[in-house]
């Protein structure tokens, strides 16, 4: 890769008022030891606002990015004056909307998200957001390390030189000082990229400042603009790009189902004119089209291409664990991590409901008495000493789903004699006794049933 021109965006705190489910201001630390984590992970019930906390990274950048251009070509008018949008109107660009349901049931006081970055460079922003009768005025601010907690927006005015760009106090600033800032917030990864890519993987749809149109269902699972990107860097010229497509190659040939597979970039015909997709071909046996691969390969898929292909300092993933076995998630979550590592991402933000992807903290989301979000640094299970201990003495921990479905541990089937499938009993020897699996044959010395005969039900 070249050499990284703007700051990092990895965020070390988020802090989230009257935003959603966020009515209080809620801070969200993402750091153990002074360290800003690689790959936060949020857990919590359904509706305990995690997709509320993404959400509002997303708005920041959007708000923000709105602003400072504003604020640039806003000649002698306030920033005020020029950032601001009426309810209901959309900005198509920014992908802006100004909508009462974003704030709380019966809230109308300003809306803001502090955003602290890792990279001091960046230091602390914060974006408002104040109803204002029809209007709802935007401001993007900067912390000041002196005074404490002192924030302040940048002013424009006009002279004979085009534009100054002062602030709150009246100094002049140069301006230097606001084009990298531009830069960092808007293109941080150089010309093309962007701050902030979500991907919803269970629908696998994304959302980005300037682009993320839903993909047509009659043609390829991956959306369109990600199979556009991913025929680009499959034809590219350029070194870099061209790398980028053997990393993807590569990396997707770590999955056993799709390691003997050749993978390359086509036009297929749909109705009413083409489709971009890829191609999985076993040389002289068979081709696949992405659509034609289990859901679990087209999971891995769409999760690899979306991460190489954003071009986004961050990237935040809803389930990433959708139709995946747990053998194929822990390769996910490996390939993520290496991605930040490798500096392809400053960060990736996974909301999940399993404890794979966990690192050595985790943030878990609940709701209060009242409705509003509460979010909680923990230690992660996966670290946990009681966890290991077991592991240690020959314990085998499974997932088991909300619906009940689990895997059995390999050991465990040999000895039941279910190496080919079967039924297994559960029940408890005695009252208030733990619950145990029991083969039929066992449920019927128990049962004391003399005649080993055993019907369905």
């Amino acid at each position: 890769m070249n050499a990284r021109a703007t700051p990092s965006l990895r965020i070390a705190r988020l802090v989230i008022e009257n935003f959603r489910t966020f009515r209080e201001p809620t801070e969200i630390v993402f750091t153990s030891d002074g360290v800003a984590d690689e790959m936060p992970v949020f857990h919590g019930a359904n509706g305990a606002g995690k997709s509320n906390a993404l959400a509002a990274i997303d708005l920041f950048f959007r708000v923000a990015s709105y602003c400072l251009r504003a604020v640039a070509g806003a000649g002698g008018m306030s920033p005020d004056a020029a950032c601001k949008l009426s309810w209901g109107v959309r900005d198509e660009h920014f992908g802006l909307w100004m909508n009462h349901r974003s704030w709380p049931p019966g809230v109308r006081d300003p809306q803001r998200v502090e955003v602290h970055f890792d990279d001091a460079r960046l230091g602390a922003l914060r974006v408002t957001l104040t109803p204002s009768g029809n209007d709802v005025l935007l401001r993007l601010e900067r912390r000041r390390s002196a005074p404490a907690n002192f924030w302040e927006a940048p002013r424009a005015g006009k002279n004979a030189g085009g534009v100054v760009l002062k602030d709150g106090t009246g100094d002049v600033l140069q301006i230097d000082e606001i084009s990298p800032l531009q830069n960092a917030l808007e293109a941080p990864l150089g010309p093309g990229s962007k701050p902030f890519f979500l991907l919803d993987a269970r629908r696998r749809d994304f959302r980005a400042i300037g682009e993320g149109g839903a993909r047509d269902e009659g043609g390829s699972t991956l959306s369109a603009t990600t199979a556009e990107r991913l025929l680009a860097l499959a034809t590219s010229l350029d070194p870099e790009e061209t790398e980028r497509w053997r990393v993807f190659v590569e990396l997707i040939h770590r999955f056993k189902t799709l390691s003997d597979r050749e993978i390359s970039v086509l036009r297929a015909p749909v109705a009413g004119g083409e489709v971009t997709d890829l191609r999985f071909e076993v040389r002289g046996k068979q081709i696949l089209r992405l659509s034609e691969l289990s859901s679990g390969e087209q999971q891995v898929v769409a999760l690899v291409a979306a991460v190489l292909t954003s071009r986004a300092g961050l990237v935040a993933i809803e389930e990433p664990e959708m139709s995946l076995h747990p053998e194929n998630q822990e390769l996910v979550r490996d390939i993520l991590r290496e991605q930040v590592q490798r500096g392809i991402v400053d960060q990736i933000f996974l909301e999940s409901h399993v404890q794979v992807f966990d690192g050595p903290a985790v943030l878990r989301f609940s709701r209060s008495p009242e409705g509003e979000t509460l979010v909680t640094r923990q230690p992660s299970r996966s670290l946990d000493r009681l966890r290991a201990h077991a592991r240690e003495s020959g314990a085998d921990e499974q997932w088991v789903t909300p619906d009940g479905y689990t895997q059995l541990p390999a050991e465990m089937r040999d000895k039941l004699g279910l190496q080919g499938g079967g039924y297994l009993w559960f029940l408890r020897s005695r009252p208030e006794g733990r619950w145990e699996a029991w083969t039929e044959a066992d449920l019927e010395a128990q049962l004391g049933i003399g005649d080993g005969s055993s019907k369905d039900p």
